[in-house]
């Protein structure tokens, strides 16, 4: 009969009908069908599907909707669309596509979406389909009891029968019957005599199919013990079984636990926790309520199901799940011989209290006994000895013994008896610093330098430098210091304090880095230390050397502060060849250029005090600059920076070697055990450790410390709108690199990462001006949204008569703005790094009154500049490291400002500089913790990351 479609303006009801296909097996699809006069289904219907649903859904509910939905899923053309697209008909994908894998694939997704739609059935018109395909033919009774089932298994002489019973209802289920269908596979439902029942225990539907059509399955006596040893066992464990010729015993009782550690490996450590049952072993996972084992002797079989303690062993697994060190269970059961050794001295003592027996296997045994260490130190000229003696199951070791063990990260030491101790896990952080440093006097003796001391001083309290070490960690003892006669300024209260640090560093022969806020004066105090050390009788030179740019910001302090200091500007062509010109000067300025270039005629010369200002610049220990700077000689050293951590924290390790040599090991070893741990892994401990360590050597303040003496700063973040082209062109290139991205395999991220990098960058580049990358965009204003807005506040900032400040890192950028201003006859200033005059420009602006507007480069002007005139602050375009925009904004709000200072940071809407900002605030997290510092957050993004700024 053909299919006549139905009227939904009149009466009908939703049917589901179950058939049988020729590949797939049972189906269940929906249908409409038309109900006449008489409330009977008429033989009117048509299919029902996702696609016409909304015609019907006046007289279907929600569950309908789900029903016909999931369905939909297994009808014959999504399941060639999904799993066979290149099919050419429904028998090409038959024969060509529906097979091996392809096949269980199939299966798989046919009896999931079964499974879940015959849970929503119960309520519903079930029938089973006709042979001419009407949906309504015979109807389906939902059962709500469940049908009970068990496996027989009769061994006689010659070979081993086994069938399933089923019971319905306390009435025997015809299995061979031929309305018999398995419509769902996984838990198994089935229809028997137009009744569709599931099971008490969940079974597979592949364990009944075969007693669909014969009474029993054979096993040879040739085969049988395949089946002892796997089938058997699991049908035992899950079912009701009955034998005969099989012995089935039963066994209850209460489980122990041992814990296996097999430590044969000398590079990995073998743990297993096996439960016990009547003296039998069993692994705690999976989790079971039964488990089964099989004795077979001679001709005799007999097959043991021992009920298991679920509850007791769920607490075992709790406790193992607490202790674990990664995410799973099994993080503990195979572990690196190192970690190993860790993991077992830090759970033995839980696992013992739990009652559970450790059973060792390997040569030597290990002995869990905690050791102890006892430290004496004392002063010995310009050193500490450290005598330090462990003890343990009655032997006494020098504390040197261990040494080995905690540079290479060996937790296991064979004590003299042969068996193997367990270094403590705080060993190896308490110590480990320490023995990186220090040398070997002889075989009971560790020494370290004097400088060295605050290492000692973690574990080792009550040296003799307590009471030095915490003035120089600023705990207020610092002692006050006379200022120097000639000196042409009063200091305010935190430059004082700031000089007596200093003083205090020179007193102890001490190098440590003044990393003030810019425009807070380390030049001015550091010149004060200078003119005190000329007046306490030093006639020895002391260089600062510093960027080109800021030359004459110290000439110019110098003149004006400490006129007393005779000063040698050692720059340019003219500059002396020889060394003895150095000598009847106070104080050599200097540049790092200059001291790559003069390092052979300097690298001898005995100066007395070597100032780094912006030492930053030697942050990497591998460059021509850093090398050159280490390679001279000093008394004394110093180190000024606002920002003495620009990107890692092997920034700090570099400017520390400078200053006190030695003091933080190599910088391998810095790198493996505090950079490391804290950057990438948020190690807190090591967090703390290395910020105890650095607290002497370092002095911070920061502007909010000392904001009485300032007026307030406003900083806000200012949003603007794109243009229609510029948003058109930014989405095309977003979407272009975005897609890129996508298609990366997880393997080539990394090597594809700087070309990724520099889609974002022009991405950055189109959210200021499409002009930046797009040769015929033009300079218009109504180019881009920024611009436009740009000019508008600047409007208003020079109506009120201020002064602005304008940053941005792209010169070509500047050199737009350059062209409005020109065009409106606004008096400017400019400077970038090709600029030769730089102090001359500053001077135009800082006192021509008519001058109001700065066009700066972020990276030329970013530093040495005191733009104090200005009260308003624009950055244009946001960077990667935030720490570089607080510097620009410092420019302005420093030390001599009157007014309050306005930071506006201009951000495009929905562009990548929106996102930048949140990257910023997710990924500076060393800010606070160890000293002032931002990440440079390009080398910290993966691929999550590079996403989301696509997005």
């Amino acid at each position: 009969m053909s299919t006549r479609l139905i009227d939904p303006s009149k009466p009908f009801r939703p049917v589901y009908s179950i058939y049988r296909h020729e590949y797939l097996g049972c189906l269940i699809s929906s249908h409409v069908v038309q109900e006449l006069d008489n409330g009977k289904l008429s033989l009117r219907y048509q299919g029902l599907y996702p696609d016409n649903f909304s015609h019907f859904s006046h007289r279907l509910d929600e569950k309908d909707k789900d029903l016909v939905y999931l369905l939909a899923s297994v009808h014959l053309a999504e399941i060639i669309k999904r799993f066979g697209p290149k099919a050419k008909s429904e028998t090409d994908f038959y024969r060509n596509f529906f097979k091996d894998e392809i096949k269980k694939m199939v299966g798989r997704h046919v009896n999931r979406h079964l499974s879940q739609a015959i849970s929503l059935l119960r309520d519903r018109e079930v029938f089973i389909m006709g042979k001419d395909g009407y949906p309504a033919k015979a109807p389906v009774e939902f059962l709500r009891e469940k049908a009970h089932i068990e496996f027989h298994f009769l061994r006689d002489k010659e070979r081993m029968r086994y069938f399933p019973r089923v019971y319905l209802r306390d009435r025997k289920v015809n299995l061979t019957h031929e309305s018999n269908e398995i419509v769902v596979e996984e838990p198994a439902w089935m229809l028997h005599r137009g009744q569709l029942f599931t099971f008490e225990e969940p079974v597979e539907g592949k364990k009944l199919r075969a007693f669909l059509k014969k009474d029993f399955v054979s096993v040879s006596r040739s085969t049988e013990k395949t089946y002892f040893n796997k089938f058997v066992p699991q049908m035992i464990e899950r079912y009701k079984v009955v034998t005969d010729g099989i012995e089935l015993k039963y066994l209850d009782s209460f489980p122990r636990f041992r814990f296996l550690v097999n430590t044969g490996s000398s590079t990995d450590l073998s743990l297993d926790l096996r439960v016990t049952y009547g003296g039998h072993s069993f692994s705690l996972e999976p989790q079971r309520q039964y488990s089964v084992v099989v004795q077979q002797k001679g001709d005799n079989v007999t097959f043991i199901k021992i009920k298991r303690s679920r509850s007791v062993e769920k607490s075992i697994t709790s406790l193992m799940e607490r202790l674990s060190p990664g995410d799973d269970l099994l993080s503990w059961k195979f572990m690196n011989r190192s970690e190993g050794l860790t993991w077992l001295s830090r759970c033995i003592p839980m696992l013992r209290a739990q009652g559970i027996e450790i059973v060792q296997k390997g040569k030597n045994k290990l002995n869990f006994e905690v050791p102890k260490i006892e430290i004496q130190s004392r002063e010995n000229g310009d050193w500490f000895d450290i005598r330090a003696v462990v003890t343990v199951s009655g032997f006494s070791i020098p504390f040197v013994q261990f040494r080995a063990n905690i540079l290479n990260g060996q937790r296991d030491y064979i004590l003299p008896d042969g068996s193997v101790v367990i270094l403590p896990d705080s060993w190896f952080t308490d110590f480990r610093h320490l023995v990186e440093i220090a040398k070997e006097r002889d075989a009971e003796i560790l020494s370290v330098k004097k400088y060295q001391a605050a290492v000692l001083e973690l574990k080792a309290p009550g040296t003799g430098l307590k009471g030095k070490l915490r003035a120089l960690a600023q705990d207020g003892k610092i002692p006050s210091a006379e200022l120097p006669n000639g000196l042409g300024a009063e200091l305010r209260t935190y430059q004082q304090k700031g000089f007596d640090w200093l003083d205090l560093l020179r007193k102890h022969n001490l190098g440590g880095i003044l990393a003030d806020d810019m425009g807070l004066g380390k030049t001015l105090q550091s010149l004060t230390l200078l003119l005190k050390e000329k007046e306490r009788g030093v006639e020895q030179p002391s260089l600062i050397i510093m960027p080109t740019s800021l030359i004459y910001n110290w000439l110019e302090e110098s003149q004006k502060f400490t006129p007393d200091l005779s000063i040698l500007i050692h720059t340019g062509g003219g500059r002396t060849k020889n060394i003895e010109d150095f000598i009847p000067y106070d104080v050599v300025f200097t540049t790092y250029g200059l001291v790559r270039k003069d390092l052979k005629l300097m690298k001898d010369f005995p100066f007395h005090y070597i100032i780094l200002d912006e030492s930053q610049l030697i942050k990497n220990a591998s460059s021509k600059t850093a090398k050159a700077v280490k390679g001279l000689q000093a008394v004394h050293r110093l180190s000024l920076t606002g920002t003495p951590l620009e990107n890692t924290l092997t920034d700090l390790w570099s400017q520390m070697d400078f200053l006190n040599p030695g003091l933080f090991g190599s910088e391998r070893f810095f790198r493996d055990y505090y950079s490391v741990p804290i950057e990438k892994d948020g190690d807190e401990a090591r967090k703390v450790q290395l910020r105890t360590l650095l607290h002497p050597f370092i002095l911070r303040r920061t502007k909010e410390q000392v904001v009485s003496e300032l007026p307030p700063k406003v900083e806000k973040h200012h949003f603007c709108e794109m243009s229609m082209e510029q948003k058109k062109i930014y989405d095309e290139t977003k979407n272009a690199y975005r897609n890129y991205l996508l298609n990366l395999k997880a393997a080539e991220f990394k090597k594809n990462k700087l070309t990724i990098f520099q889609g974002l960058q022009k991405l950055r580049q189109i959210a200021i001006h499409p002009g930046l990358v797009e040769e015929g965009a033009g300079i218009g204003l109504d180019k881009s949204g920024k611009f436009l807005e740009f000019m508008r506040l600047l409007e208003e900032i020079l109506a009120k008569g201020s002064k602005v400040l304008v940053f941005s890192q792209y010169v070509r950028l500047l050199k737009l703005l350059e062209t409005k201003l020109q065009e409106e006859k606004i008096i400017y200033s400019y400077l970038d790094g090709s600029t030769k005059n730089r102090q001359a420009v500053v001077n135009q602006f800082q006192n021509n009154n008519k001058n109001r507007v700065f066009l700066i480069s972020l990276k030329a002007g970013g530093v040495g500049l005191n733009l104090t005139a200005a009260d308003y602050v624009f950055i244009l375009d946001p960077w990667w490291n935030p720490a570089v925009e607080n510097q620009a904004v410092d420019r302005s709000y420093r030390i001599g400002q009157t007014k309050t200072v306005f930071s506006y940071k201009f951000i495009t809407k929905g562009t990548i500089e929106e996102k930048i900002v949140k990257l910023q605030e997710r990924k500076a997290k060393l800010s606070s913790d160890i000293i002032e510092v931002e990440d440079e957050i390009f080398k910290t993004l993966n691929i999550e990351d590079m996403v989301s700024l696509l997005d």
